[in-house]
């Protein structure tokens, strides 16, 4: 571990020795008000019914607005609609602003929400995020300033959801442009005009003057896809990018010590888990026992890792929730770091001499997953269960846990909660039916508690649901729930921006201090 990390560092040494010589020109090609944000991936689309990978979402944030908007500690604040209510159980109305336009002059209205949702959720549209929105039954323009939403049953969260979907899209420009006239040019109501997009290079972006909520301050943004940590870091600290987002914690000393960079750390709502692979699990293996399941959380000193990891950055999780979630009850403590109950429910559970046991990891997916799953089996081979870790490419991996058909017995991975909501993760990754389950047939009481969160009629209820899930699951353990993923950003000193929990790069949040 030590040896890879001095590599790593060498490696950012060198960067930054090669860019430093050319640095003073990369700088000055930039104007004094140019933002440079350097993203390890490009973003797959300008459109936003095109795609819902982190990269793509968190740029064109800068161009479109959704109904609803968040501020950077998740409050809900309005959007495109300054007010909602719920007019019956099954009915959302959202009354709009007035006078709002598209970036290319159309104006905004109910019809242009109406056509952005029929399209997002239109099978043929193949929109990867139309599974979150399932409950919506149909959107309908009461009038230019009003919208309707019909749902399918009860949906109180429904608020919660419009503030990361529901991206609107001027129609006018389609019908006129074609289908894919936002692919490669994104047209929006958002505080930023999409100016060009050199594929795998760079998205230029240019303040909007006439923005509904005040021109940004600062005038243009450049993303640049870098897509090595280490150039990313090497260029920050040479000054040719003010930037990095979700960088790892074998590269945070350079950012701490350098006088023109600083490291940033934003509240995360993301978890690591190493999820057991219990699909259709014979009742004669470890892992089908819960005490099994459990010792394995118990032989986890989840503190030490994030020590000698993970820098001190993230806090141990005790279920599936961090405290950034709504309804998560943070007076759940997580397993205890106890070697001897973990080899006690061995025994009991009739594994003294333990087992053997394998877990699917990545190197470079996520930022310290190599050394945290390394960590991970060190630590289970201390109370007997000898394990082994096979590193495989992330797509490869992903593959296997969609179709059910992961080979190991263990899947390391990181879970974020884009809606703030502390019952989406158990929905995405432990629901039986859940995209990424591996929980299969499941646990009845499990699945229900979850449905039961989706259609809470109040936020007091919300808690009691997602507190009995939360117990429920740690006794259940259907994975060794390990901390939060960090969301660690370098910045230059004088750029004046709060990460936030959801990812996005909202720059019109941004500013410099001279």
């Amino acid at each position: 571990m030590r040896l890879e990390m001095r590599r790593k560092v060498i490696a950012l040494c060198a960067g930054v020795a090669v860019v430093l010589t050319m640095g003073a020109a990369a700088t000055r090609a930039q104007t004094p008000r140019t933002l440079v944000v350097a993203q390890s991936a490009d973003i797959d689309t300008g459109d936003p019914a095109g795609s819902t990978g982190l990269a793509t979402v968190a740029v064109l944030a800068n161009v479109y607005d959704t109904l609803v908007r968040r501020d950077a500690a998740l409050n809900l604040k309005p959007g495109l609609a300054l007010s909602w209510r719920a007019v019956d159980p099954t009915t959302w109305e959202f009354k709009l602003r007035k006078g709002v336009k598209f970036q290319d002059g159309e104006p905004f209205n109910a019809g242009a929400v109406k056509f952005s949702f029929d399209r997002m959720l239109d099978p043929k549209t193949h929109w990867a995020g139309a599974g979150a929105l399932r409950l919506i039954k149909a959107v309908t323009a009461v009038d230019d300033d009003t919208v309707r939403i019909t749902t399918s049953q009860p949906w109180p969260l429904l608020p919660r959801f419009l503030g990361y979907y529901g991206m609107v899209v001027p129609p006018g420009y389609l019908r006129q442009n074609g289908a894919d006239a936002l692919v490669r040019h994104a047209v929006g109501t958002g505080a930023y005009r999409f100016v060009s997009w050199v594929k795998d290079d760079r998205v230029e972006l240019e303040a909007n003057p006439d923005y509904w909520g005040g021109r940004p301050k600062i005038s243009r943004v450049t993303v640049r896809v870098i897509p090595t940590d280490a150039p990313r870091v090497a260029e920050l600290l040479a000054g040719s990018v003010q930037l990095a987002p979700l960088l790892p914690p074998e590269l945070f000393t350079p950012l701490e010590t350098s006088p023109r960079t600083k490291l940033v750390v934003g509240k995360s709502l993301s978890v690591f888990f190493v999820i057991y692979n219990l699909v259709n699990i014979a009742k004669d293996k470890p892992l089908a026992d819960p005490r099994v399941r459990q010792a394995l959380n118990y032989a986890i000193n989840r503190q030490a890792i994030l020590t000698s990891v993970m820098h001190n950055v993230g806090t141990p999780v005790a279920t599936f929730c961090s405290e950034v979630m709504d309804a998560c009850d943070p007076s759940i403590p997580p397993f205890p770091y106890d070697p001897n109950k973990a080899r006690a429910l061995l025994r009991e559970a009739g594994y003294p001499n333990g087992f053997d046991f394998s877990i699917s990891g990545t190197n470079g997916t996520y930022p310290g997953d190599r050394d945290i799953v390394l960590a991970v089996a060190a630590q289970l081979n201390q109370i007997g269960v000898r394990t082994k870790v096979n590193v495989s490419e992330v797509g490869v991996q992903l593959r296997a846990v969609m179709d059910r058909k992961l080979p190991e017995d263990g899947w390391f991975t990181r879970f974020t909660d884009f809606f703030g909501i502390s019952t989406i993760i158990p929905l995405r990754a432990f629901y039986s039916p859940g995209e990424w389950s591996q929980w299969r047939p499941g646990n009845g009481p499990f699945d229900q508690l979850v449905e039961e969160a989706q259609a809470a009629p109040t936020e007091a209820k919300l808690r009691d649901i997602s507190r009995r899930l939360q117990l429920l699951y740690k006794d259940q353990a259907p994975a060794i729930t390990l901390f939060t993923a960090p969301n660690a950003n370098g910045m230059s000193r004088d750029l004046q921006w709060t990460p936030r929990p959801d990812l996005e790069l909202t720059m019109a949040d941004a500013s410099w201090s001279r």
